[in-house]
């Protein structure tokens, strides 16, 4: 090999590289892109579920394709389409918004829209260097194709897969609840004052150091906004050692403006059987169901709140 030929190959694997890089990246912190993505207000929240999981899906058979040359003509297209749409979303959120973190490699390189425009630039010129490649002919290549498919769709959809999926292939039949020790605790104070019987709201009960606690209220308040839902439905009794904690945990979920009541964990693990977070729906102040972060449905709340 020559070393023209030496130095794009070394080029396209790089590219490659890159591109299973940040599927990676995405899917490791993939509740916060998902966030990100449902911000917008373009989708539902499960078809955003959806949609993140499939352009991870995409990066990563690009990035397989470009190392091992596989459809090579057809995979450098698409991934030169794939870097032309993240810019446009990503020009409109320069414009639009002030955004921090684009998510282009989930939260661990954070990158803000304009620098992560011109790593698209940068990414589609390296592309043209490599587009005269030609396509790989080898025995492998049919396995190669076969177990990155399948790896990919088990990884993003089964692996970890979104919440409406993971409602129906692990639902949790755990009791998460316990009416009697929620009933004797709501008739002291502070806590008598929680329950409103007038209309339909959600309690969480969460720990101020649990992350599935803080994934999961940050999704309640991405569905409160953009459903333009009343933030008094949604209350929350938490676990935190201080207040400063506690300022904390609403920092971190943006719900500096939703109800928290601190409990002793003693008090709290004998209403949710120490699972945390515990959603729990009252009905006019009669209980209906228990949930966790990741049975949380948006048309659900949304319908059991308007009523």
């Amino acid at each position: 090999m020559d070393i023209k030929n030496l130095v794009l190959s070394f080029i396209r694997i790089i590219l490659g590289c890159t591109f299973l890089l940040s599927a990676t990246l995405k899917l490791i912190s993939i509740e916060n892109f998902e966030l990100y993505v449902y911000s917008f207000g373009f989708f539902s929240f499960v078809l955003v579920s959806f949609l993140t999981r499939f352009l991870i899906l995409c990066e990563f058979l690009i990035g397989i394709a470009l190392i091992f040359r596989i459809f090579y003509k057809q995979t450098w297209w698409a991934a030169i389409a794939m870097l032309c749409g993240f810019s446009l979303f990503l020009v409109y959120a320069a414009m639009f918004r002030g955004d921090e973190n684009c998510h282009c490699f989930g939260d661990v390189i954070e990158l803000n829209p304009i620098p992560s425009i011109l790593k698209n630039i940068l990414l589609s010129g390296l592309l043209l260097f490599v587009k005269q490649q030609k396509e790989l002919h080898h025995p492998i290549k049919p396995y190669v194709i076969t177990i990155s498919i399948l790896s990919a769709l088990f990884i993003a959809f089964l692996g970890v897969p979104p919440h409406v999926l993971y409602s129906k292939l692990f639902s949790d039949s755990e009791e998460r609840f316990n009416p009697t020790a929620f009933a004797t605790t709501m008739t002291t104070e502070p806590y008598n004052a929680i329950i409103d019987s007038t209309h339909n709201e959600i309690i969480g009960f969460v720990s101020a150091s649990c992350s599935h606690c803080k994934a999961g209220n940050k999704i309640m308040q991405a569905i409160f906004e953009q459903n333009d839902l009343d933030i008094s439905a949604f209350k929350n009794i938490i676990w935190a050692s201080s207040d400063s904690s506690l300022n904390v945990f609403k920092d971190t979920t943006n719900t500096q403006n939703y109800s928290y009541t601190k409990m002793p964990p003693y008090m709290l693990i004998d209403i949710n059987y120490g699972h945390f977070p515990t959603y729990v729906f009252f009905e006019k102040g009669n209980f209906k169901k228990a949930i966790n972060y990741k049975e949380i449905n948006e048309k659900e709340i949304v319908e059991f709140l308007q009523k």
